[in-house]
């Protein structure tokens, strides 16, 4: 029997609930238990999780369609005066997927998805009303999809897979440096590659073990970075802004009707080009979820935990423009996600599902006197409603 396997995630926006700037997790299942994904079996969501447990699919075809609405609320005081709320606040992500496997063995997946996303807008014309810099008007935006061709095998207790990453991004930075200076010229666009390596083991039917590892992608913004540091005197930085590697681990225990998932996984900021630079450091992720499965329907909660990857910057000249940057145009800052969801099978072929996470506030200050705001306070809270409903045939 011929299967198709389809993950198909479109973004138009750019600030998620993140982990740095990638997405907690993908799908209902994978946001509902914390964006576990590693070792538990969620569909085809698993395409990024861990492309091997694709060759856990039991059903013909499976199409979902639906999509995760975001609200994100960040805001930022200075000493200077300045106390103002980021308008680029609201997302959505649509997403339908489609699942079929190739043979007993093997499950080819071919998908294209939003994965990772940062911005602020502060245009308010700081230096019109006041004639001192304000926030400088800023507004940055990163975008990031993937369209990533898979193929899975599995045997027996064990499984492999592999994906092919092909990477569109956008990156936009522009602000007024002055009241008559502006500095940015529109977005920049720039496509990646890399790939994503994935295996599991059920060591019982009850537990399983899975390891991924991600390639990082380097991506090239033409005359963003440089024209952005450069306004500020800074020199050594390039337009490089390089997607990190990824490894992690996850478990995964049945135990009767309860399904208990952990997976932990380093993503490598400090070692990424840009990311480096600008000061950001690894990040280890922490996530859990439990879910109960019913007759006809689940329901599941998680935690997810990262700390802030960008610490406060404290060189008096370039530590001040880079604290700027960090905490004002990408405040990657939240921490903790706390997760739930469930599903309904509405018939034997039907069912919906809908996940919540929320972040709560964090709030963070930093110095930038050296660009003319005194300290910074960023404080930064999300939270994000996924929808779906599937079709397996």
């Amino acid at each position: 029997m011929r299967k198709l396997s389809l993950l198909s995630l479109v973004t138009v926006t750019s600030l998620f609930a993140t982990n740095g700037d990638h997405l907690i997790g993908l799908g209902v299942e994978s946001r509902a238990l914390g964006g576990t994904g590693i070792a538990s079996y969620n569909g085809a969501e698993n395409a990024l999780t861990n492309p091997a447990l694709l060759g856990k699919t039991s059903v013909d075809k499976e199409f979902s369609i639906g999509g995760t609405f975001f609200s994100s609320d960040v805001k930022v005081s200075t000493t200077t005066g300045v106390e103002r709320k980021s308008d680029q606040d609201m997302s959505v992500i649509p997403v339908v997927a489609l699942s079929t496997r190739v043979d007993k063995n093997l499950v080819f997946g071919l998908g294209m998805y939003g994965t990772a996303g940062m911005g602020t807008d502060w245009r308010a014309d700081d230096w019109g009303t006041t004639g001192s810099p304000g926030l400088y008007n800023m507004r940055s935006s990163l975008m990031l999809m993937q369209f990533a061709p898979s193929i899975a095998y599995s045997k027996d207790n064990w499984g492999v897979g592999v994906t092919a990453i092909m990477q569109y991004g956008q990156l936009t930075i522009d602000f007024d440096n002055s009241p008559t200076t502006h500095v940015g010229s529109g977005a920049s666009q720039d496509f990646g590659y890399g790939y994503q390596l994935g295996g599991f083991y059920d060591f019982t039917k009850e537990f399983t073990v899975g390891l991924v590892y991600k390639s990082a992608i380097d991506m090239e913004y033409k005359d963003q970075i440089t024209d952005a540091t450069k306004a500020f005197g800074l020199v050594g930085f390039t337009d490089h802004l390089e997607q990190p590697a990824e490894i992690g681990v996850g478990m995964a225990y049945n135990m009767n009707k309860m399904t208990y998932t952990i997976d932990i996984k380093s993503i490598k900021w400090g070692d990424a080009q840009g990311y480096k630079e600008f000061g950001w450091d690894n990040q280890t992720v922490f996530a859990l979820g439990a879910k109960y499965t019913g007759e006809d329907f689940w329901y599941g909660v998680g935690y997810n935990h990262a700390s802030n990857p960008i610490p406060n910057n404290v060189d008096p000249i370039v530590g001040d423009t880079l604290n700027l940057a960090n905490y004002a145009m990408f405040p990657a800052t939240v921490e903790d996600h706390y997760t739930l969801g469930g599903g309904y099978d509405v018939s034997k072929s039907i069912s919906i599902s809908g996940a919540f996470s929320y972040a709560p506030k964090v709030s963070d200050t930093v110095d930038a006197t050296n660009v003319g705001v005194g300290s910074i306070t960023t404080t930064h809270s999300q939270t994000a409603t996924t929808v779906a409903l599937k079709y397996k045939f």
